[in-house]
Formats: structure tokens, C-alpha cells, sequence
């Protein structure tokens, strides 16, 4: 019976460490959607700095696993979180301008 219950626990633990990050989660599904890796880095790397720890996890959670449309979820947002997101556009509009100016 022991043998199995760390059997279990190994797996649960291998299972956790080979989850990708957030980060990476997000840059996935936006390399996805056709933008550039260093551009979807940035983005990412932008949303990650400005929005709150809570609020950047769900957008993860939303975006990259359960592969909803971006302007659906920000719509699906509350009013603060709506505000919050706002907030972190310039950063993330500024990576896409910033790369496209040293093409």
C-alpha cells in the first residue's frame, strides 16, 4: 500500500514539473495565432509586468489552455480587471511597433 501511495505521488509530482509556465503557455498560443516568437515574448513578458499576478494566471488559464478568443475573455472580464488589461495595452502594442521598425 505504501509502495503505491508514493508511486502516486511521484507521478502527481513529475506531472507538475513538466507543466509549462504561463508565460510560455501565453507565447505558445500567440506564436500560434501566426505573430512572431520575439514579438509574442514580448507581449507576454508585458502582460506578465503589468497585470496582477491573479489576472495574468487567469489570462493564461483562458488563452493559452482553454484556447478562448482574446477579445471574448477581456469582454467576459470584470470592470476592473477590463481597466487593468487596458492599462498593459501600450506595453504590448509598443512590442509589435518596436519590432516591426527593425525590419
Amino acid at each position: 500500500m505504501r509502495v503505491l501511495i508514493l508511486t502516486g505521488l511521484s507521478l502527481a509530482m513529475l506531472a507538475a514539473c513538466s507543466q509549462k509556465s504561463d508565460r510560455e503557455t501565453l507565447t505558445e498560443a500567440c506564436i500560434a495565432d501566426g505573430e512572431a516568437p520575439e514579438t509574442c515574448d514580448c507581449i507576454t513578458g508585458a502582460m506578465e509586468e503589468k497585470l496582477s499576478p491573479d489576472l495574468f494566471r487567469r489570462t493564461a488559464a483562458a488563452i493559452g489552455r482553454e484556447k478562448r478568443d482574446i477579445e471574448d475573455y477581456v469582454e467576459s472580464l470584470s470592470m476592473s480587471d477590463q481597466l487593468e488589461f487596458a492599462a498593459s495595452l501600450s506595453a504590448m502594442i509598443s512590442c509589435e511597433l518596436t519590432l516591426q521598425d527593425d525590419e
